[in-house]
């Protein structure tokens, strides 16, 4: 019985070190991510978690443009870093970032989903080839020309809405509407 309380304070002591040995690996292995150079400004927030909290607070509030509205204004207002769900993230924020992502096919810039994602939503993977051919599919409907011609549908479409929906209304209860 002696021996035993002798040995519990190095025991103790050897567990403390363990716990805190391991929680400096985990530290470092989620910084090695940011150890590159040429990346944008910005904050990989806490080791493993990193600013998922904070988006998704955002999200919760309502306002969840206010996330990467904070982050430009203290990082850059072109792109800047974070982690979110566990992956780093580079977050673009203007036209030049949209016209280099939607642009460069797949060259330099791929999608994807963070394996926590994955593991949360089976079944939702598509095989590559499928995903390239969506995409090149994507910007048809989108040229000016197709959006000319779905001008007059939308007009016929809005036009029957109002008068089916708004007209000879004192009030007009939105969120009702909207989830048609």
């Amino acid at each position: 019985m002696e021996l035993f309380l002798l040995c519990l304070p190095c025991l103790l002591l050897a567990f403390v070190f363990s716990i805190v040995l391991a929680l400096q690996i985990l530290f470092f292995k989620h910084k090695s991510h940011y150890s590159t150079a040429n990346l944008p400004p910005g904050s990989a927030g806490w080791p493993i978690i990193g600013e998922s909290l904070e988006f998704l607070s955002a999200g919760w509030k309502g306002h969840p443009q206010r996330f990467v509205l904070d982050r430009m204004n203290k990082f850059s207002t072109e792109c800047f870093k974070t982690s979110i769900l566990g992956e780093p993230v580079a977050v673009m924020c203007r036209a030049a970032g949209n016209k280099f992502l939607f642009s460069n096919e797949d060259k330099l810039v791929t999608g994807w989903w963070p394996d926590s994602v994955k593991k949360d939503i089976p079944g939702e993977e598509r095989s590559e080839e499928e995903a390239k051919r969506l995409r090149r599919l994507l910007p048809q409907f989108l040229k000016p020309e197709a959006l000319k011609s779905y001008i007059g549908t939308m007009d016929i479409v809005a036009r029957s809405h109002f008068v089916s929906a708004w007209e000879n209304k004192e009030e007009v209860v939105v969120f009702p509407l909207a989830k048609r």
